[in-house]
């Protein structure tokens, strides 16, 4: 009998925020294990599991700490990568050059910032279809946001938004200094993913933001006893979800 499931094609975008303070060691070094295979595992799971086809494949990374404490090394972000036309050497690099370091002298890190320059990226794919999902990786809760002490640093960003317009930023509302079409992020497309502390600022914002998704991790093991293939495929269901 003929098979007349609907194969849906979709072009994927994926930003990973990732906590590189010292304790994140076991984490990143699953996500550097991981990083050259992530595109054969991502497309033939989607394939077999989600009845989905990746036309395309794109990654950027966003390495965050501390302005406080790490200046310019607070955050960094990456060119993306087109995993679909070689680009996988590159990410891999890009990974490897970061090290799990700083975070200062607090416990929490600037985990709201980074998550603030994933939304107002600059997204490769923007159809109905599409998806631009951000994946966020932290064992700290968050610093809030727009604190005097790190505004004051040179590094930090002269138009972060406080946490009302973070959320406002993720329904599609423009802070004051953006222009029409500024923001490339889709209501229709986005999608939220965030592993982080029980009880932390990540879970009280995922009951405010929609297309979003919380889940806790085990700080006992420093986020190394993350399957990577379970990360997989949650982003995968991100994909499949919706039209």
């Amino acid at each position: 009998m003929a098979d007349n499931t609907q194969t849906t094609s979709r072009n994927v975008d994926i930003v990973f925020c990732i906590d590189a303070t010292g304790s994140m060691m076991p984490c990143l070094d699953m996500v550097k294990k991981n990083a050259l295979k992530f595109r054969q595992d991502f497309v033939d799971l989607a394939m077999m599991e989600n009845n989905t086809s990746v036309d395309s494949l794109n990654i950027q990374v966003i390495a965050f700490r501390d302005y406080l404490d790490d200046g310019d090394q607070a955050m960094i972000k990456s060119e993306w990568f087109d995993m679909l036309a070689g680009d996988e050497d590159k990410y891999a690099a890009f990974l490897n050059g970061i090290v799990a370091d700083g975070g200062g002298r607090s416990l929490e890190e600037s985990g709201l910032e980074a998550l603030y320059m994933a939304m107002t990226t600059d997204w490769a794919s923007r159809g109905d279809k599409d998806r631009q999902i951000i994946v966020l990786f932290t064992d700290a809760d968050a610093l809030d946001l727009m604190t005097p002490d790190r505004q004051s640093q040179p590094a930090y960003p002269r138009d972060m938004v406080d946490m009302n317009g973070l959320i406002s930023l993720w329904e599609g509302f423009m802070p004051a200094y953006m222009s029409q079409g500024d923001l490339k992020l889709r209501n229709r497309c986005k999608r939220l993913i965030m592993y982080a502390p029980a009880g932390s600022k990540y879970e009280q914002l995922s009951t405010m933001l929609k297309s979003s998704q919380f889940i806790p991790v085990d700080l006992s093991q420093g986020l190394g006893d993350i399957d990577f293939t379970d990360v997989i495929k949650t982003i995968l269901a991100s994909v499949s979800s919706g039209s």
